[in-house]
């Protein structure tokens, strides 16, 4: 069965995209099929993978206004098992244009679904935003996980992204939950750290908490090579603790 998961957070810096890239990679890894869902206006998931914005003919937004089908939309990448729907900053226009419409939450979902069960994963990478993309997102997806760093206005914007998923949950997708936060930037030492840990544990329960990504600057290297961190640096840090999240996340399958 496709699982169909969104990295979200409404507070930007976050490592959101980093981890979607890097998750879909490990997955892929593991032999799953990955469809990854770029639905920034600022096209960082594509760009990550060395893809520059507006070079496909087809991306996100023909999708979304229906001028081109599933297929058009999806391409393979350079990274055996990741296939693509890439973004382009004129995705801002659907923002303007759909989002008085009715019924346009459901866009994205129609659009993915009947040809859903050709990957084992959907994953999601929403700008930083409770705007029309994130929530379409939301619709779509079955699965949140929410990557954070550690300091506590991140806490707020812990707090936003919650409310905006349970606002999904009531009105339009019964069937999207909480899977699990992931720290990033993370520095188990530090009072910080520990105090924030404690404090998600207490609230959502320590199933809710993933392996911490450590600071690396491998992490934030990579991009700016159109490479992921187990093309760029697969020794670091970073490739290790972004292993163990993606087993973990396919743990949840299997479990």
């Amino acid at each position: 069965m496709t699982r169909f998961i969104v990295f979200a957070n409404r507070k930007g810096g976050c490592s959101k995209t980093t981890t979607a890239v890097n998750v879909a990679h490990a997955l892929a890894m593991e032999g799953q099929k990955v469809l990854l869902i770029d639905a920034d206006p600022q096209a960082h998931a594509t760009i990550a993978l060395g893809i520059p914005p507006l070079s496909r003919k087809c991306h996100i937004l023909h999708l979304l206004r229906e001028e081109a089908p599933f297929n058009d939309a999806v391409f393979q990448t350079h990274i055996p098992g990741v296939c693509l729907i890439p973004a382009s900053r004129e995705l801002g226009s659907f923002e303007l244009d759909f989002s008085t419409r009715t019924g346009s939450e459901t866009l994205l979902s129609e659009s993915l679904y009947e040809d859903a069960p050709g990957f084992d994963y959907l994953i999601f990478d929403p700008p930083p935003t409770a705007g029309l993309l994130t929530v379409s997102t939301l619709v779509a997806a079955q699965e949140v996980f929410i990557p954070m760093q550690m300091h506590f206005l991140a806490m707020e914007g812990l707090a936003e992204i919650m409310h905006l998923i349970y606002t999904v949950n009531a009105t339009h997708n019964a069937n999207l939950q909480l899977s699990a936060i992931i720290p990033t930037f993370f520095n188990k030492k530090t009072r910080l750290a520990r105090e924030i840990t404690e404090d998600i544990v207490k609230n959502f329960g320590a199933d809710k908490l993933l392996h911490g990504i450590r600071m690396n600057i491998s992490l934030a290297e990579a991009p700016g090579h159109g490479k992921s961190i187990f093309e760029y640096a697969p020794q670091s840090c970073g490739a290790q603790d972004y292993l163990e999240v993606a087993h973990k996340i396919d743990g949840f399958r299997k479990g």
